[in-house]
């Protein structure tokens, strides 16, 4: 049982890390540069936000929540300026987390059914997209958004000439962004939901054979 404990948790980490490093992959090659900067914000302020925790909660978890737990970046060291920032907040460094968990779990159980990974594989790509945050400095200098914000946001705002209207597009489907992610979130639970059901339904299938 021990080993088994181990050898998820060692798979978990595996599939976290293999999850964040395909992120990373995708973004540097959308920005046309490789990251050279791990910083661990949480991990920073955390004597901050402990102390401000014990005397104030109320105003210490909004902090904890928008304060990212690592981020991933391109940093220019002439201007010392972030070209491209991919942020893991807590809720996003706990959704990362939770697929891996799954994901690990759903591999580790023996299954002969051929469509299971397929379901995996889609719902947890679509959950850790509807959670992934960037921030581009040559198009936003705000905080970072949700990676569909701030690509169109760029096309919005884009000087060079183009075919089609983005700043138009991006206007109208502006305050239509958050229900997206929110579907997006949710189809990829359901996705995931639909991996460990067939996983249930493999495993009865099997046992009532060996009967």
């Amino acid at each position: 049982m021990r080993q088994e404990i181990v050898r998820v948790c060692g798979l978990a980490i595996m599939l976290f890390v293999c999850l964040v490093a395909v992120e990373v992959v995708l973004l540097a090659a959308v920005a046309g540069s490789g990251p050279n900067e791990v910083s661990v914000p949480l991990a920073e302020l955390l004597s901050l936000l402990t102390t401000l925790w014990h005397s104030n909660p109320v105003a210490a978890l909004p902090l904890m929540v928008q304060t990212p737990v690592f981020v991933i970046a391109r940093q220019e060291p002439a201007a010392s300026l972030q070209t491209w920032g991919l942020y893991y907040f807590p809720f996003t460094f706990a959704v990362h987390l939770a697929i891996a968990v799954v994901a690990a779990l759903l591999l580790r159980r023996p299954s002969d059914h051929p469509r299971r990974l397929p379901w995996l594989t889609t719902g947890g790509a679509a959950l850790a997209f509807a959670v992934t945050y960037t921030r581009f400095a040559t198009c936003c200098t705000g905080g970072p958004r949700w990676a569909p914000e701030i690509g169109l946001y760029a096309l919005a705002f884009d000087p060079a000439p183009s075919l089609v209207d983005w700043t138009a597009i991006y206007t109208r489907t502006e305050t239509l962004l958050p229900y997206l992610q929110f579907a997006t979130g949710m189809a990829g639970v359901a996705c995931i939901l639909v991996a460990m059901f067939k996983q249930k339904l493999t495993g009865s299938s099997c046992h009532n054979r060996a009967r």
